[in-house]
């Protein structure tokens, strides 16, 4: 697929939403539970951060998964202030299919890249609509923009990962007028409320299908179909909509 028809594609699976992605993956056995417990998408860290994973052994992972199932598995890199070449080489040896921006970015490095990509923003607390807005569609207004906006917790010196809980009010809000990914302090048990309240495109959890820091094949799948139940209730929802009155 050309790099434009890759971005399309991607552009057409955001679009039909109800997307799950399981992030800083660095065991093939949990990259493959995640695979089979349905997940759509999966993330490997390329930044310094704990989770981080070295390109081989990403790619081990990716294939290890992608035969687990038949069903089309997306890679995800995680990106903090890389340029455009670092990113393209880790593409190259992983075979990632989109990037996920964590720092800060130019705007125009989406259109230096190979592959899709999403940039996560981190909105402070009490930040407003308005700002938050002119944060992301700086991004967004461009000729060649990410694909979709993450929300992800705000943490002071960290880039993700940390368990802080996003606004999910603001989130809702961002939700109504952009497409949106919904990051932050997600877990089993909040998943399902978090997707009836935000209505993203799709929610992404590290932290929170780990015990003592490694991820637990249980947890994910508990994440997985508590988030694909969560979805297809809204979609039902949508599609029988309350009578008038």
């Amino acid at each position: 697929m050309s790099e434009s028809g890759a971005i399309e594609a991607m552009r057409a699976r955001l679009r039909a939403g109800g997307l799950v992605k399981i992030c800083g993956l660095r065991e093939t056995e949990h990259a493959v539970a995640a695979a089979e417990a349905g997940a759509d998408l999966l993330g490997f860290i390329f930044a310094p951060a704990r989770r981080r994973i070295t390109p081989v052994d990403a790619r081990a992972a990716i294939a290890a998964a992608r035969a687990a199932t038949a069903r089309p598995i997306l890679a995800v890199g995680v990106f903090v202030d890389a340029d455009a070449a670092e990113i393209a080489h880790v593409a190259a040896l992983t075979g990632i299919d989109i990037a996920q921006l964590h720092g800060d970015e130019p705007v125009d490095l989406p259109a230096r890249l190979p592959i899709p990509a999403t940039k996560a923003f981190k909105p402070q607390p009490g930040a407003s609509l308005a700002e938050t807005l002119a944060c992301i569609d700086r991004y967004l207004g461009v000729d060649a923009p990410p694909v979709a906006a993450l929300v992800d917790g705000y943490h002071p010196g960290a880039s993700g990962g940390t368990g802080a809980r996003a606004d999910w009010r603001l989130a809702s809000e961002l939700a109504a007028r952009r497409s949106l990914l919904l990051a932050g302090g997600l877990d089993p048990l909040n998943v399902a409320d978090a997707i009836v309240a935000v209505r993203p495109l799709g929610v992404d959890v590290s932290s929170g299908v780990e015990r003592d820091g490694v991820k637990d094949a249980a947890m994910i799948a508990a994440f997985v179909a508590n988030a694909r139940r969560a979805f297809d209730r809204i979609a039902s929802a949508e599609d029988f909509p309350e009578p008038p009155g």
